[in-house]
């Protein structure tokens, strides 16, 4: 399976919190390409779970599949609407794109529009426009007659390659982490793994963490690593530094077990894996916060992909860092199973 093309597809879906079933059939599709035999199912709030053989032990990777959008707030008049973010939204990434609506019968294209910089006044021309000030123009789509409160939309946009095996796309948060679950079973297929293992894409990361938590519950997992993005670009001087095309980040602080995260941490070494470390002081934010409290507590690890430009509509991935992530996770849930077949469990 082409990674590039794996990671084009799953970002150009859409996907906003609680559309996730748009993406669902792809990644389902692409998971029974790899192995005929995995079961799927729908968890708790609709979140898909996939099973991969049956022995023990159980070992689960988490990876949130929607993506941060806008909602319909307002209906103004017969052309123009009013919007809110769905997640983590900066109204400046808004201004001037075009957007896809889902509606209940279709879809529907507008234009995010602004007060025209000459027609505005000087002292408002250096600020930041939010989300008050911002609307949707349908008058190019036939207008609002169709157009509902509530409708959810994103800035569309498709992927396209860069050079040195990049690509740029709107939801690589977290469609990154959906194709490290999917090529962590291919590369799996060719290891000699004696466990169970379950994929969980998840629902609803952006708006609280609100699909991860029900399908822990549900799953009770022996060990379970998420699967996130973290910032690839320049941070604070008391922060090391995370790059682009220079390996998985493994996670390391409260939310982490660390017995965990040293198996990943050796797993990466003894594989010639080149890796980065990221330190949770408190929370990660990442599903790792609900994962590991669940029930009576499950071992969990976080390992995330570096990307630039987060939460906006043209994140960058390097497409070795997805490879070489899925890679690790299919080789840590191949030495935990023979970790606990010689009873050394961690």
């Amino acid at each position: 399976m082409d990674t590039s093309t794996l990671l084009k597809n799953l970002s150009n879906t859409f996907a906003v919190s609680s559309f996730e079933n748009c993406t669902f059939p792809l990644i389902e599709k692409e998971l029974k390409n790899i192995s005929p035999d995995v079961k799927s199912e729908k968890v708790g709030i609709g979140n898909l779970v996939v099973t991969f053989e049956n022995e023990s032990p159980k070992i689960a990777f988490f990876a949130h599949v929607d993506e941060i959008g806008i909602v319909i707030s307002k209906i103004i008049d017969e052309h123009f609407a009013r919007i809110s973010p769905v997640g983590g939204v900066d109204p400046r990434t808004l201004v001037g794109k075009r957007v896809l609506f889902k509606t209940n019968d279709s879809e529907k294209i507008g234009i995010v529009g602004f007060l025209a910089p000459h027609l505005q006044k000087k002292e408002d021309r250096e600020k930041s426009p939010s989300f008050d000030e911002l609307f949707v123009d349908f008058s190019i789509s036939g207008g609002t007659s169709d157009i509902n409160v509530g409708d959810m939309g994103v800035i569309q946009v498709q992927a396209v390659d860069l050079e040195n095996g990049k690509i740029s796309n709107k939801s690589l948060d977290n469609r990154v982490g959906a194709a490290v679950l999917i090529k962590s079973l291919e590369y799996l297929q060719n290891l000699k793994f004696e466990g169970q293992l379950i994929l969980s894409f998840n629902k609803g990361e952006e708006v609280g963490l609100v699909g991860a938590q029900g399908s822990a519950y549900h799953l009770k997992p022996d060990y379970a690593i998420v699967v996130d993005v973290t910032f690839g670009e320049k941070l604070p001087e008391n922060i090391e530094p995370i790059k682009l095309g220079e390996g998985p980040v493994i996670g390391i602080g409260t939310t982490v077990t660390r017995s965990v995260f040293e198996e990943l941490t050796k797993t990466a070494k003894n594989n010639n894996i080149k890796y980065q470390i990221e330190t949770f002081t408190r929370g990660s934010g990442t599903e790792a916060d609900v994962v590991q409290i669940s029930s009576t507590g499950v071992k969990t690890g976080v390992v995330s992909v570096p990307i630039l430009n987060m939460h906006s509509p043209n994140e960058v991935v390097d497409v070795k860092d997805v490879e070489e992530s899925a890679k690790l996770l299919s080789l840590f849930a191949l030495n935990i199973s023979l970790n606990w077949k010689g009873r050394r469990k961690l």
